[in-house]
């Protein structure tokens, strides 16, 4: 006589295990650029240019010189999430370990993780539309046009290099990008060489295989002084999969809310008239740039 175990299913005990969210490359851009709050639907960016013209010294006064007001209209979209879940569902799996004794099941059990991998992938998907939105693309991106777009609608924009960012000619292009910055621009103390995570690496190693070991490293993981300038090159990951760079300051680079930090708001409740969780995430973002002429790009 024997056991005969050919009916059961083998014991994975989950619940050893806590419930661990994955960690996910959050939002960078916003953190660095101009944001403007207070956004219903549209604002101006209000622009204020003069000129300083000398003239010799003499009695009398004989007016010369401009100051000119312009703006550019930074519009915003509006933007949300709505996700249900029927707590129910989890009794039949190891999650109802979590959950409180009785029928009625109005709260999400892990709600603190629940909450915090939603803003994290919300980061995520954030920083890419700041990037490469496109109302007339799909999904995510469609929301509003981002700041590639509008950068490549505006003819002003200097073009900097037309070289390809791979391991021979990176090097090359970032100094070309350099060499283009209009000379009004150049003493900036804001001046950012944004580009794709993925160049930024290829471009760290070819300074690295140049032997270029002097370079400094800035403060902060994928960011470096570009050896010999003022310049921050920075690998964003809203950028990613684009071979886009953009040289620039990041105080020219505009994004419209409504409330600073509203994208990171979640509201979590529990609807009684249909027995489920739901979940409203509400927030409002665009793009837009000041001085086109001041932004150098591939």
């Amino acid at each position: 006589m024997s056991l005969d175990l050919t009916a059961l299913s083998a014991y994975t005990d989950e619940n050893k295990m806590p419930l661990v969210r994955k960690a996910i490359l959050g939002g960078k851009t916003l953190g660095l650029i101009t944001v403007q709050p207070d956004i219903k639907s549209s604002a101006a960016i209000n622009i204020l240019e003069g000129s300083a013209v000398f003239q010799a010294g003499a009695c009398g006064f004989d007016a010369s010189g401009t100051t000119t007001l312009t703006q550019r209209i930074l519009s915003v979209a509006k933007i949300k999430q709505n996700e249900a879940i029927c707590v129910d569902d989890l009794e039949a799996f190891y999650t109802q370990t979590m959950m409180k004794a009785g029928s009625y099941n109005e709260e999400i059990p892990f709600a603190q993780l629940y909450s915090e991998e939603k803003a994290a992938r919300s980061a995520k998907a954030i920083e890419k539309l700041v990037w490469q939105g496109d109302t007339a693309g799909s999904g995510n991106l469609a929301m509003t046009d981002g700041l590639i777009k509008v950068i490549d609608a505006e003819s002003a924009v200097v073009t900097g290099t037309t070289k390809a960012l791979d391991a021979a000619n990176i090097i090359d292009a970032v100094d070309e990008m350099y060499s283009a910055i209009p000379e009004d621009v150049l003493e900036a103390e804001d001046l950012h060489l944004f580009m794709p995570m993925e160049k930024y690496r290829v471009y760290t190693k070819a300074l690295r295989d140049a032997n270029l070991y002097h370079y400094s490293i800035a403060d902060g993981d994928f960011e470096i002084m570009i050896p010999g300038t003022n310049v921050k090159a920075i690998g964003v990951p809203g950028l990613n999969g684009t071979d886009r760079i953009f040289l620039c300051e990041a105080s020219n680079l505009f994004a419209g809310t409504d409330l600073l930090n509203e994208q990171e708001e979640f509201k979590i409740f529990y609807a009684d008239e249909a027995d489920e969780v739901r979940v409203i995430n509400k927030f409002k973002l665009g793009f837009n740039v000041a001085f086109p002429e001041r932004i150098v790009s591939n």
